[in-house]
């Protein structure tokens, strides 16, 4: 298997062409309008169905039914994305998304319309989002290259606009809310989906099909590419730590941002408008980590410093709700949380793309992306059970002690030395 390289993939590229390098950050735009749009529904759902029901299981189903068919279409789409293409699948589902998304707040005006109707179209645009991300992450590691931009450069940049889509997105959410009603709100992703589709379909011109993926799947047929990603995953050992890890902390993150914040807002002396405050804060730090780490991240040790900051980071925002009421402290530990996460996924996604072979990149990494999140679904529905049950403070300190009992595996599993590593990267997984 591939090893992680601290300089710039070694790929035979010629000098990046101005249009590359534009192409590279009109995807980032693309991605950054997208995610905007995506942060505001992530906010107005559970916040539409909690105060329709005044229940926090049934917000957390909301999540449940929005997250299961994102995770399964991504999971399915690999195959897809690496015959077709990520662009093209990429311009496709944004363009559906559009009117799926659109639909959720033109049915919601009509007051006869049942939850379930709700519900399905909230699935079909979590299907199609789904299908449209698995193809920008498929796309990204091409556009980088042709960019002629290092892994860890690209993926931290790429981070830093997702950041930066948390920081403005969550307040931006909560405002729109208050002004404009949760179903309304909805219109604006509805939106930003399409122009993504634009800005990519129009000025994107890497991520076409791959032949080698092409050739293969003609021989052996979308089952069997589909199996041979779960096989490319199982046979590395770093991957599947870092699915198994994944996995159980979105759990919990879900169940903090759709469960536990709402009803900490409804329960306390705030308005609608302070469901964006927490995430300003966090969006602040993380933007601040952000900058910092594209500056020093050559100079860090990879592993202590994921492992570090994900211990450290990770279950902060869970303890400060289960331990404290006051709201100052909320924000501060929100803050420092956003800063230590930062370093995360540039560090995981830089792993990721040099360990996989491109013509595999849709497959391999809709796999590693779909069980990873396969625990966002049931975070919602976990989460809403245990405060129904146990209250917030409790179902929060429980979430906390097992967020801190599995980020402790990249100090006790061999396999996390895989990211100090900087052996070459083997023939076997370059590019071809």
């Amino acid at each position: 298997m591939a090893v992680i390289s601290a300089g710039p993939l070694r790929r035979p590229f010629p000098r990046p062409a101005p249009t590359s390098n534009r192409q590279f950050a009109i995807l980032l735009a693309a991605e950054g309008i997208s995610m905007l749009g995506s942060r505001i529904t992530f906010v107005a759902l559970p916040w539409l169905v909690l105060t329709s029901t005044d229940s926090a299981l049934l917000a957390g189903v909301a999540g449940f039914a929005e997250m299961l068919p994102y995770v399964l279409s991504g999971l399915i789409g690999g195959p897809i994305v690496d015959r077709v293409g990520p662009r093209p699948t990429a311009v496709a589902a944004d363009t559906a998304s559009v009117l799926a998304v659109a639909g959720i707040p033109i049915f919601a005006f009509y007051q006869d319309t049942s939850l379930t109707v709700l519900i399905l179209l909230i699935a079909l645009a979590g299907a199609l989002r789904g299908f449209g991300d698995a193809a920008k992450r498929a796309l990204l590691p091409r556009t980088i290259a042709a960019a002629g931009v290092s892994t860890e450069r690209g993926t931290t940049l790429y981070d830093g606009v997702a950041r930066a889509s948390t920081l403005i997105g969550l307040p931006l959410a909560g405002l729109l809310i208050a002004a404009l009603g949760p179903s309304t709100v909805l219109l604006f992703d509805a939106a930003t989906f399409g122009v993504a589709a634009l800005l990519i379909g129009a000025l994107v011109r890497v991520g076409a099909a791959d032949a080698a993926a092409c050739d293969e799947q003609k021989e052996q047929g979308y089952a069997a590419a589909l199996r041979n990603g779960f096989r490319y995953v199982r046979a590395d050992r770093l991957i599947l730590g870092v699915m198994s890890l994944l996995f159980v902390t979105n759990m919990f993150d879900q169940a903090y941002a759709t469960v536990f914040i709402p009803v900490w807002v409804r329960d306390g002396p705030h308005g609608p408008a302070a469901l964006g405050v927490v995430g300003t804060a966090f969006g602040l730090g993380a933007v601040a980590g952000n900058i910092l780490y594209t500056v020093f991240a050559t100079r860090l040790p990879r592993r202590l410093t994921f492992g570090i900051c994900f211990f450290l980071g990770g279950p902060a925002q869970l303890l400060a709700l289960a331990l404290t009421d006051r709201v100052w402290v909320v924000l501060a530990t929100a803050a420092i949380s956003g800063a230590l996460m930062s370093t995360v996924n540039p560090i995981l996604l830089a792993a990721v793309y040099r360990r996989i072979p491109v013509h595999m990149h849709g497959r391999v990494i809709s796999v590693l992306i779909s069980v990873s999140w396969a625990g966002i679904p049931l975070g919602g529905v976990l989460g809403g059970w245990a405060t129904d049950v146990l209250g917030l403070r409790t179902a929060a300190l429980l979430a906390a002690i097992g967020y801190l009992a599995v980020t402790a595996a990249p100090f006790v599993f061999p396999a996390w030395q895989a990211l100090d590593r900087t052996d070459p990267v083997p023939k076997a997984v370059a590019p071809a």
